[in-house]
């Protein structure tokens, strides 16, 4: 790595993200639990100390008027009621604090005759009440209301159940901090590793004429002349190929095609075909006018592009048929070489990914034409995909059919097909329309 030019590893961002994501969420959570915490208990208090208060005020009232029945009875959760006397003694009591003594010591003064406390006993077990003097006398009697201390407020439950949510929402917000990072980066990553490759593939031919040339001038009686500038022509054509490729696959990207035009398929194919040099045959068969819209200067980059690759790789014979289906026009390319395994179908399609015997056999391609060419489908909304065949590769293309054009093509019956030389290795085969009715 460069002095001041870090390593930019999209793996340490993702990872650092999560880091940075996981560490503030814990923080918030922890403040927030702790503050959950403290109000939930807070409420449960509040909550059984305002009942105990209500009962207890009932019970003294009724004690100040002489009225309190025997035993006092319960009607809420406050189930501990007991009127104690000045000297300590339980007077009555409810049924659930029978024979026991009295709940508190605690004799609220005459100026503050309500309060509460929370007593417990040595076996921990914990009172919530209310203590309300009956009257500001000497010696009033004490009404004490209370009940048991919740659960929650004895033992760490509550703090269990709401770590164990906190554990559970930074998992899941790690989790998917990292899955959306990762996202995010996808296309960094691919753009970093396209340059890592493009830079390698660039060099390549680079360091061969780099080569050719110190050795034309090291060695000047050594080397022929002729040799030396034929392969520094065939580096800089590989280069200006590769330029070539970079430079549409930009301009794809950009969206920045021109507007679309009424295309015939069959036409353009035949076009392209024609256009070929010597070499394996190319048979063409063409059912009815199929029409589509878009860029003819793309569209014929990717035929020809899908032509070079199947007669690079074909033994003896290429098959081209444009044909029409569902709303949809289909162009099929199909060689007779080795096929290409179903593993390896959708590599293909990678920038600069050639297989082992493509690369035996490939002489100077860019390792960018079946990339681009599927760029170009997808951004006529269409599709560029590797089928089954019997014996060989077979490359489909799929675009939609401009309006209705291809609708006389899909009605045609049992289409004959005539065959037309064009040159010495392309034949041409279209397959007109049957007469439907008047």
């Amino acid at each position: 790595m460069r002095e001041g030019k870090p390593d930019v590893n999209p793996h340490s961002i993702k990872a650092r993200s999560t880091i940075a994501a996981a560490g503030l969420l814990l923080i918030a959570l922890v403040v927030g639990g702790v503050g959950l915490d403290l109000a939930i208990r807070y409420r449960i208090q509040n909550d059984v100390f305002f009942s105990a208060e209500q009962v207890a005020a009932r019970w003294s009232a009724a004690a100040r008027n002489g009225a309190v029945p025997r035993p006092i009875p319960t009607f809420t959760d406050i189930t501990l009621v007991q009127l104690v006397d000045a000297r300590g003694r339980v007077v009555d009591s409810s049924l659930q604090a029978a024979g026991m003594g009295p709940l508190s010591t605690l004799r609220p003064p005459a100026d503050d005759r309500l309060q509460e406390r929370t007593e417990c006993s040595a076996q921990d077990r914990c009172v919530m009440l209310m203590a309300n003097r009956v009257s500001p006398a000497a010696d009033s009697p004490v009404v004490y209301a209370g009940t048991a201390q919740p659960s929650l407020l004895t033992t760490h439950n509550l703090e269990y159940v709401i770590a164990a949510g906190g554990v559970l929402i930074l998992v899941s917000v790690a989790w998917m901090t990292w899955w959306a990072v990762g996202r995010t980066l996808r296309p960094v990553e691919r753009e970093r590793q396209f340059a890592s490759t493009t830079s390698h593939e660039l060099r390549t031919p680079i360091a061969g004429l780099r080569a050719r040339l110190e050795e034309a001038l090291l060695y000047p009686d050594d080397v022929d002349p002729r040799d030396t500038i034929q392969g520094a022509l065939r580096a800089t054509g590989r280069l200006e190929a590769i330029v070539d490729d970079l430079l549409l696959l930009t301009r794809l990207r950009g969206a920045d095609a021109a507007a679309p035009e009424s295309i015939e398929l069959g036409a353009l194919v035949t076009e392209e075909v024609s256009a070929l040099g010597p070499g394996v045959p190319v048979r063409v068969r063409v059912a009815g006018d199929v029409r589509v819209r878009g860029s003819r200067i793309q569209l014929a980059r990717v035929v020809g592009n899908l032509l070079s690759n199947a007669r690079r790789h074909a033994v003896s014979a290429v098959t081209v048929t444009v044909d029409s289906v569902g709303g949809q026009a289909l162009v099929a390319v199909t060689d007779d070489g080795a096929g290409i395994a179903p593993a390896d179908r959708e590599r293909v399609f990678e920038r600069f990914v050639r297989l082992d015997e493509a690369r035996r056999r490939d002489s100077g391609g860019s390792g960018l034409g079946l990339a681009i060419s599927r760029d170009i489908a997808r951004a006529h909304k269409g599709t560029l995909r590797i089928e089954d065949s019997p014996v060989g590769a077979r490359f489909v293309l799929t675009l939609p059919l401009a309006g209705t054009a291809g609708a006389a093509a899909e009605r045609t019956a049992a289409p004959r097909e005539t065959a037309v030389k064009l040159r010495r290795n392309t034949w041409f085969a279209r397959r007109p329309p049957a007469n439907t009715g008047p």
